[in-house]
């Protein structure tokens, strides 16, 4: 007698960021970043093209805003990459705050008048969660000298 294996669905971490996508994309429950991961939000021209943020050393030619992480599926936590965003909109977050906070006055920049908030990702094992995003922000900061605008702290992982 042959027992069948029920297999677990395997889920397909990425080693490299996904496309950017709209950030009204990124923050549904049943879009592609329902997931775990780290993530980065950038401005873009309303034509879709990023904006470049002048920093102490140099130009972020990216755009980049921030960078963050999701929970951990170890946690069975439904923070994920599309829920953390949605906090980030909704002002539940620091970075979401920070950028509430500095909106208006970059309304008023002419470059950000009309920007809009795209959203890219590396879905992860939890395992490489902190380390990934502690890499990232710690290579952006040797880049320009400072964190991305809307975050506060390096992590300490």
């Amino acid at each position: 007698m042959v027992l069948s294996q029920t297999r677990q669905p395997q889920r397909c971490f990425m080693s490299r960021w996904s496309d950017w996508i709209d950030i009204e994309l990124a923050k549904s429950r049943h879009g592609p970043l329902n997931d775990f991961g780290i993530y980065q939000i950038r401005a873009v021209t309303p034509s879709g093209e990023p904006i470049p943020i002048s920093r102490i050393v140099g130009v972020d030619s990216s755009g980049i805003l921030y960078v963050g992480r999701s929970g951990y599926r170890h946690q069975r936590s439904k923070r994920t990459v599309a829920n953390r965003i949605r906090e980030f909109l909704r002002r539940r977050h620091s970075g979401g705050v920070t950028y509430a906070r500095a909106k208006e006055t970059l309304q008023r920049a002419s470059q950000f008048s009309d920007h809009r908030l795209q959203v890219r990702a590396m879905l992860l094992p939890d395992e490489e969660i902190d380390a990934t995003e502690s890499d990232v922000l710690r290579d952006y900061f040797s880049r320009h000298g400072e964190l991305p605008p809307c975050n506060s702290q390096l992590p300490t992982a």
